[in-house]
């Protein structure tokens, strides 16, 4: 089996194409330190292990979730990667496991012992789109809730991709090169997308730490080194811009504002970035705001 490539942070389950996202309303957003570390179970209610990482690439498409499935395959090394599109978001019951969300995987465990997996120590290349062609044809005739969008990952392929865990703490500049700050966040919307990054800037403006969210859809990507490895990040802003930007606030209980729909359109208002749910022809998601 030859290496991955991924595309692709949330959950999306989606029913209908062809509308924008402003005639089928608001989509719901999710932060990125929520999904990892969420718990995945089949419909059955088994527990199958939880989300080890996210990967995401220049557009915000997300196309695949990283699964680790713990002990019970007996390959507790082993990582699995699969589209979104297969996984559905069910909101946690107050009474039952400290009412937290989960994820239901519609596969029999059975089934999952033979899904397209990797080595923890060794990730596959996220510039060969051979694996994901398998993963797709692995995952295609599951019971894949999202009836209106099949699974077809690869086709949205980057040759820029990042896994969450890599991408964190990442430097971001200005296109002439100097440091803004760095990434600590994401947010990603309910039909996949990253939606807006969270900086920390208080260097660059010469104060404090400070927390700031940015629309993805304003940084640029690119790939630099000798052998086209190191990853940049830039965004085209000013000191101004950014010390008048919707603060992003760190508490449990600021995590609904931080997903708000209308606080988010002001954070891309705020950057001249178009909101991207308003004018796309975009699936409806069911993904939750906490």
């Amino acid at each position: 089996m030859s290496a991955l490539r991924f595309a692709g942070a949330i959950v999306g389950l989606s029913a209908v194409l062809g509308a924008t996202q402003q005639d089928k309303g608001p989509l719901s957003v999710s932060l990125s330190r929520d999904l990892v570390g969420m718990h995945v179970e089949s419909a059955r209610g088994e527990d199958l292990g939880e989300i080890h990482d996210i990967v995401v690439h220049p557009g915000g498409a997300t196309s695949y979730a990283v699964l680790s499935f713990g002990g019970w395959m007996g390959i507790g090394d082993k990582l699995f990667a699969m589209p979104w599109t297969v996984l559905k978001r069910v909101e946690g019951d107050a009474k039952q496991r400290s009412g937290e969300h989960k994820l239901v995987l519609p596969i029999e465990k059975s089934r999952l012992k033979s899904a397209p997996g990797f080595d923890k120590s060794h990730w596959p290349s996220m510039a060969n789109a051979d694996w994901t062609h398998d993963i797709d044809a692995f995952y295609k005739d599951a019971a894949n809730p999202n009836t209106a969008k099949p699974v077809e990952a690869a086709a949205r392929n980057s040759v820029i991709s990042w896994r969450l865990s890599e991408l964190q703490g990442i430097e971001v500049t200005t296109p002439d090169g100097k440091d803004l700050g760095d990434i600590k966040g994401l947010a990603i919307d309910s039909d996949g997308r990253v939606n807006y990054a969270v900086l920390s800037v208080g260097g660059f403006l010469g104060i404090g730490d400070r927390l700031v969210a940015v629309p993805w859809d304003a940084m640029k990507f690119s790939l630099a080194g000798d052998d086209g490895s190191k990853k940049l990040v830039s965004l085209a802003t000013t000191k101004e811009q950014l010390a008048k930007a919707p603060e992003f606030k760190d508490g449990k209980g600021d995590r609904e504002a931080m997903c708000d729909m209308a606080w988010i359109t002001r954070v891309h208002d705020h950057f001249s970035c178009p909101p991207y749910w308003k004018s796309e022809a975009t699936p409806i998601g069911t993904g939750s705001s906490r």
